[in-house]
């Protein structure tokens, strides 16, 4: 015959997962450097997150940052082959244990390999992208008086 289980017994055994926000998932995140001593957990994280918890591992869930797909663009020289003199690069962000409000809430980053990181709200981002939008609308402006100037200059030569 079969023992009996109570079902409190049965459900004490159950571990309760935690409830997940919409736009989350759970995934799992390693702690702890690889090797024995190293836990996985599994935490809420973003939809938009595209991090690896597991390969980019922290030592403390402290540690434990959320980024989107980084987004760059290269800025090139003719004085430097096919090197970029410039690489801005933005993506979603989030420190889910920060103390600072802006930082736990999504953001947007932007930076480049050289210097320090932008941290801007949502609205400080639209604003940018303004800026960036008059920016190339003035670099193609530029480059066609640059192309009229120099075609300008071949006609004289011939």
């Amino acid at each position: 015959m079969a023992a009996s289980h109570s079902s409190a017994s049965v459900t004490s055994a159950v571990a309760a997962l935690p409830t997940i926000s919409v736009g989350h998932h759970l995934a799992p995140v390693a702690l702890g450097a690889p090797g024995p001593k190293q836990q996985m957990v599994f935490v809420p994280c973003p939809d938009w997150c595209t991090t690896n918890h597991v390969a980019e591992w922290v030592h403390f869930l402290e540690d434990l940052d959320h980024t989107g797909g980084e987004h760059s663009a290269q800025i090139g020289s003719f004085f430097n082959g096919d090197k970029p003199v410039y690489t801005l690069n933005t993506a979603v962000g989030s420190d889910p244990m920060s103390s600072d409000p802006q930082m736990r809430a999504a953001h947007v980053i932007v930076g480049d390999a050289g210097s320090v990181d932008a941290y801007l709200t949502p609205d400080m981002a639209d604003g940018t992208a303004d800026s960036l939008e008059r920016l190339a609308a003035k670099i193609r402006e530029n480059a066609r008086t640059a192309r009229q100037h120099n075609e300008q200059m071949a006609e004289v030569a011939a």
